[in-house]
């Protein structure tokens, strides 16, 4: 009965869409990616981004329970969708480079 679990939960995770665990990835690694080469930012610009970063973990949190259960027609389901927390940590990225 074991050996079944890796090709069930394989089989799980394809069909349930491209934006599924771990959707807010790529935009947290470009956040930090910008936030690591920031030598300088200003008082008001970390205090910004400091609390973008809060509400955009809980964010993509609280999306993933939403986007696991969405319809295969909802817009959330769209290759090029851009969920809440996701335009959140790309708003963190624009404010360390000074966008």
């Amino acid at each position: 009965m074991s050996r079944y679990v890796i090709p069930i939960w394989s089989v799980l995770v394809l069909l349930s869409g491209p934006a599924m665990a771990g959707h807010c990835d790529t935009e947290i690694i470009e956040a930090q990616a910008a936030l690591n080469q920031a030598y300088q930012i200003g008082a008001n610009v970390h205090d910004a981004v400091s609390a973008l970063l809060d509400s955009a973990a809980a964010a993509c949190s609280q999306e993933e329970m939403y986007l696991a259960t969405a319809e295969i027609d909802s817009p959330m389901q769209e290759p090029d969708y851009v969920s809440v927390g996701q335009s959140m940590l790309i708003n963190v990225t624009q404010l360390i480079s000074g966008q």
